[in-house]
């Protein structure tokens, strides 16, 4: 496995770096900057300053069983005075996916402008000129919606008077896995996110449809009204911490174990199904979030139309209706018949027979069209359902 630790560098050395696996700090200076990763999401595994003003990070991903050739990068930088700072990123096993994100605060987020930014023909690193200022800036892979993050939308859904909120399981590190509901009914929906730590587009978007579901809307409450909902909003708590590119911390694709559910995470959902079926409460749909690197703004993954889900030829309904409603938005629907991947999309449809649908934002896809557009999916889902036998 790969060592996951950050290289600590004595103050005034400027040349390299020593370090251990045990090192008990996560950062790396000269006298001119500091750079670490003491923060939730935060992660780079070597450092080492060629110059005053020229750095080069190295990261992994978090362990060999990793079958996606992308890393996960976050760290802070801290400068004496403001001035410039090159960073090389590597990536030795991996490819460089994501366009770095920047922000000063932590929280508002912006793209690396485009002549800052430079990756190499085999994209295993890419350059980027930044300019730090004395308060210090962070640079991402995406933007950081960590575990505070979901503990105050936790707090926002618990306040609503339609939903009530439970611990139902434990991670491997022993964090919550969190699930809102509402009032029990013969039929529910599931709403799924963040299985994949780096997938913060599909995070966003969730958020976002959410919020339209659980709005006073007339259309909002007739749906609530008959279908009850189970939202949980992070799966994977430990990979989104741990600044994972894809596993949870037992070295697991959780999107790789519904069925066998040899990870706490999903078998924390898997008990929740099972006491539907004892309540008799039929699943009907199931939206899984996710982000990819392909350049639609949104592609869903749905069953064919032969597979005759229950409600039938819902995506087909669904995203037609959407399509008329917009006219400059890029999206694709995608029918694949069951892979044999033990998947979300494949579990639900292969037990339950209803349709089963990745939702998929694209890692670069603009955020400001995420938030504008992704309340009209939520609306037209609604109606198909509220029109289903």
């Amino acid at each position: 496995m790969h060592a996951r630790f950050c290289c600590w560098v004595l103050p005034l050395l400027i040349g390299g770096c020593t370090a251990t696996p045990e090192s008990p700090a996560r950062v790396c200076q000269n006298d001119l900057f500091v750079i670490d990763a003491q923060f939730e999401g935060g992660e780079f595994d070597y450092c080492r300053f060629s110059s005053a003003d020229s750095v080069e990070l190295t990261f992994h991903p978090e362990d060999d069983k990793v079958d996606s050739a992308f890393s996960w990068f976050s760290f802070r930088v801290t400068a004496k005075e403001a001035r410039d700072l090159d960073i090389n990123l590597r990536f030795p096993d991996a490819y460089a996916r994501y366009w770095p994100k920047l922000s000063t605060d932590g929280h508002r987020w912006i793209r690396a402008d485009e002549n800052a930014v430079q990756i190499a023909a085999d994209a295993k690193s890419l350059n980027l000129r930044l300019p730090v200022p004395e308060s210090g800036i962070w640079v991402a892979a995406q933007e950081l919606i960590t575990l505070p993050y979901y503990r105050t939308w936790l707090s926002e859904l618990a306040a609503h008077e339609d939903i009530t909120t439970s611990v139902i399981g434990m991670s491997i590190q022993d964090r919550p896995i969190h699930l809102a509901r509402t009032a029990n009914k013969s039929e529910v929906v599931l709403l799924l996110g963040r299985q994949h730590p780096p997938e913060v587009p599909g995070a966003l978007a969730m958020r976002e449809f959410v919020d339209v579901v659980l709005a006073g809307t007339d259309l909002a409450r007739a749906f609530r009204d008959r279908y009850a909902l189970l939202i949980i909003p992070l799966l994977n708590p430990d990979g989104v911490a741990g600044g994972h590119s894809r596993h949870n911390a037992g070295g697991v694709d959780l999107n790789r174990d519904w069925g066998p559910f040899t990870q706490p995470e999903t078998r924390s959902v898997a008990k929740i199904l099972a006491n539907l079926d004892e309540l008799g409460i039929q699943p009907r749909l199931m939206l899984d979030f996710h982000a990819t690197k392909e350049t639609p703004t949104m592609i869903f993954y749905t069953q064919v139309p032969a597979d005759d889900t229950n409600p039938p030829l819902f995506a087909t309904k669904w995203l037609t209706r959407v399509d008329e409603r917009v006219d400059d938005y890029d999206f694709t629907h995608d029918p694949r018949t069951p892979s044999g991947l033990d998947n979300t999309k494949n579990y639900f449809f292969l037990r339950y027979n209803i349709p089963a649908i990745t939702f998929e934002i694209g890692d670069e896809a603009d955020r400001e069209k995420v938030e504008r557009y992704t309340p009209v999916f939520a609306e037209e889902m609604m109606q198909v359902m509220l029109e289903a036998d």
